[in-house]
């Protein structure tokens, strides 16, 4: 690997970069962490509904767009401290936090043992693990050590293990391991190996900064990583960003194009694509480009890459956070802090006034 540049080095001092580049590898341990593990479910559930937030909640997210057409049952993501009324006995519970201390994810703990709800869990320990061995609830260790955003597949691969477990979805190893070696190819082109222009992921970055980014996608499947990359602009890149998809975005949101202005100007839209991507979704998203490009923003589209729907959408969640790297390096900031969020934890905890 090439050493990164002096000045972006001392900017990322905490590492996003080589987190980053180690995503392959956290692919393969997760893949023999799951191979190891034997989910214990005591029922066939009528819905999956995983209990977490920020950065823990996208691979559930991301699980309900990779298997839209397969599963058989809902699978839910309940950002809440309450679980909806349709998620009872019947159901499972997965509460997953990386930390083990997220305030939400242990009220839907606790909430679903009173309920007697069925639950596992997937977590680093803290007080969720310290919960689940005290009361006898099976649960996914993953390492820790690394901020939750950046161990996204440390928590998406048990997820579709759990999945398969239940009979909802095939096998996911070998489609990993695609995506591990297609991860591994990203390094080469999209990591600090590859210069400007030829890294297609430095030069977008170096188009989008400045401007506000509006990510679009097809909503079945890409949805989850168009909200994947504007989660990662929040955090690495320290930027607010929009997502939206289609055919949604097209019944409101594009009106709010109509009256070109400074905002337009200023504006880029960040248009991901995916092979299944059906021919009315591919259509409407080339209208919505063209109709952004009439009214001054600037367009730029991302395509996946790979065989297998997990390698195609781990290439994009891959991109994203590359992009998120280096506009973060171009805009002069450490990826890895998130002070906000440290502060409004902080203040969330004091008695209130």
């Amino acid at each position: 690997m090439s050493p990164l540049e002096p000045a972006y080095a001392a900017l990322d001092a905490s590492g996003m970069l080589a987190r980053i580049m180690g995503q392959p590898e956290q692919i393969e341990e997760a893949l023999a962490r799951s191979a190891a593990h034997r989910w214990h479910v005591p029922i066939a559930p009528d819905l999956v509904a995983v209990g977490a937030l920020g950065g823990s909640a996208i691979g559930a997210d991301l699980c309900a767009g990779l298997y839209s057409d397969r599963l058989p049952r809902p699978l839910l993501t309940v950002r809440e401290y309450r679980w909806p009324a349709c998620v009872g006995r019947a159901s499972i519970a997965v509460l997953s936090s990386y930390s083990g201390n997220t305030e939400e994810t242990l009220a839907l703990y606790r909430e679903a043992g009173m309920r007697g709800i069925p639950r596992v869990a997937i977590t680093t320990g803290g007080a969720l693990a310290e919960a689940c061995e005290r009361d006898g609830v099976a649960f996914a260790r993953m390492p820790g050590g690394s901020p939750p955003r950046a161990a996204l597949f440390a928590s998406w691969v048990p997820l579709t293990h759990l999945l398969a477990t239940l009979g909802w979805v095939d096998d996911p190893a070998a489609d990993w391991r695609e995506a591990a070696a297609v991860l591994r190819q990203g390094n080469a082109t999209l990591g600090p190996d590859a210069k400007e222009p030829a890294n297609p992921a430095r030069r977008l970055a170096a188009a989008l900064h400045g401007r506000m980014i509006f990510t679009y996608a097809a909503s079945e499947r890409l949805g989850a990583v168009a909200t994947r990359v504007r989660n990662q602009l929040n955090e690495n890149a320290k930027l607010l960003g929009h997502s939206a998809v289609v055919p949604e975005l097209n019944h409101n949101e594009i009106v709010g194009w109509e009256r070109p202005g400074a905002v337009h100007a200023l504006a880029s839209v960040l248009i991901l694509h995916d092979r299944e991507d059906t021919a009315e979704v591919t259509r409407r998203l080339t209208l919505t480009a063209d109709y952004a490009r009439e009214q001054g923003a600037a367009v730029h589209e991302v395509s996946s890459r790979g065989e297998s729907r997990i390698a195609r959408l781990a290439s994009l969640v891959q991109f994203s956070d590359y992009l998120s790297f280096w506009l973060a390096m171009r805009g002069g900031v450490d990826p890895t802090p998130i002070a906000s969020i440290d502060t409004f934890k902080r203040r969330l905890a004091e008695p209130p006034r």
